[in-house]
């Protein structure tokens, strides 16, 4: 109970600062993206002329993608390459989302959208950054505030769909 941080590792007070906002944006902006294809099933069944049953998987890769990848960017993230880790994974959301937004084919919506999910393995990540960096009761409050932020983020999906 010293207040360093767990890891060792010490935050400034302005990298502090950046932080926290910076972990709070990527909660919630990968929580919207995952959510984005709930409202949007009969949309996609309508304009690729598929079943709703098909459309369904638009939500259902995501899913399993995030939960495939919550335990594998754990592992990656968990040695000294986190930062990359969370780089190449918000840059291959980017590029799921680019993909969802394109006219091509439905198999290249799912692809897109199993991208996008991968996502979600960033919040775990988020949170062992938080306890790694800042000292040991800001960790607890913005690790709480990631959980939150993370389903105000799936709330704020539907809306924007």
């Amino acid at each position: 109970m010293t207040g360093q941080p767990v890891g060792g590792v010490a935050a400034t007070r302005s990298e502090a600062r950046l932080l926290v906002p910076a972990l709070i944006f990527i909660a919630l902006v990968v929580a919207a993206v995952a959510s984005l294809g709930t409202p949007l099933i009969t949309s996609v069944a309508t304009s690729f002329h598929v079943s709703l049953g098909s459309a369904q998987w638009t939500l259902t890769v995501a899913l399993l993608s995030g939960a495939v990848a919550t335990p594998v960017l754990g592992r990656l993230g968990a040695g000294p390459h986190r930062r990359a880790t969370i780089l190449i994974t918000l840059a291959v959301v980017v590029a799921g989302s680019a993909l969802t937004v394109l006219p091509l084919p439905f198999a290249w919506l799912l692809t897109g959208r199993a991208a996008q999910g991968v996502g979600l393995g960033l919040t775990a990540l988020m949170m062992g950054v938080a306890r790694d960096h800042l000292p040991e009761q800001r960790s607890a409050a913005v690790i709480s505030l990631i959980s939150v932020v993370s389903i105000i983020g799936a709330g704020v999906g539907y809306p924007l769909a």
